[in-house]
């Protein structure tokens, strides 16, 4: 088979992958947020920002946080995109993911706007139990990364903690909510959650970090509170949170590109 062949098994083509577009130069760091559109907000954040290019739900773009180029790559909704995403990234070369997403929160210290760091992943999803199988064993956000997050939020003055999430598989039912309108949900599963230690609940960390760890590259998470399972509160003006989101990612995925034998 020659090189430019591809496989059922490895559809790469020449270093391409099948799924997302692959910029001239691989930023060392990728920002990952769930919606395509949120790509195109970071040149709100990043200078010289231009987009490489979209397929189905992965758009990506490129720009700079001074003098550090930085990537941003939407993953879509739910574990099976971010699976895609977080091979193709780290088979091009990218060394540290950052999901920049939103998340439900379940704690009541939690307000709408807030920033949620993630340490952990509370075990729930299909997907990731693929790439860590043991039920057992903890999926982890790299430490390096969540202490770069913290600080980033020091120095933007936001509010934000250090927690869990609990990524589902779904979004509607998988996550305790009704199926039509004038349905009831099911509140007894955002108990079983928090019970297990979910801070909040989304739809992808758990899946990116366990992916990266099996691909040996390095993974964290900050999620914005946009909605709050407790009160039902729903944050409807989401621009400067977003704003905040993509300053914190990148200020954090520069930190890690500039330390030392990053």
């Amino acid at each position: 088979m020659a090189m430019m062949d591809r496989s059922a098994a490895w559809p790469w083509r020449g270093g391409r992958p099948p799924h997302l577009p692959r910029p001239e130069t691989v930023p060392k760091a990728f920002l990952l947020p769930g919606d395509p559109a949120r790509v195109d907000f970071a040149s709100s954040v990043l200078h010289d920002f231009v987009i490489v290019g979209q397929n189905r739900e992965f758009r990506m773009g490129c720009g700079y946080l001074g003098d550090v180029l930085i990537g941003v790559c939407s993953t879509g909704i739910g574990g099976a995109s971010a699976e895609i995403a977080t091979v193709e990234l780290a088979g091009m070369g990218a060394k540290f993911l950052i999901r920049t997403g939103g998340c439900g929160a379940l704690s009541e210290d939690l307000a709408l706007g807030d920033f949620l760091i993630i340490d952990e992943a509370v075990r729930n999803s299909g997907v990731a139990a693929i790439y860590a199988p043991d039920a057992d064993m903890p999926v982890c956000a790299d430490t390096e990364i969540s202490e770069a997050l913290v600080q980033a939020c020091g120095f933007l003055g936001v509010p934000a903690r250090r927690g869990r999430c609990l990524t589902a598989d779904g979004y509607y039912r998988a996550q305790g909510r009704p199926v039509f309108a004038a349905g009831q949900g099911n509140s007894s599963l955002l108990d079983e959650f928090a019970a297990a230690g979910a801070d909040a609940v989304e739809m992808e960390s758990e899946v990116i970090l366990a992916v990266a760890a099996v691909c040996g590259v390095r993974a964290g998470a900050v999620l914005a509170v946009h909605a709050h399972r407790r009160s039902d509160g729903w944050l409807e003006d989401y621009e400067k949170t977003q704003h905040d989101l993509i300053s914190i990612g990148a200020q954090s995925a520069a930190h890690l590109i500039k330390a030392p034998n990053p």
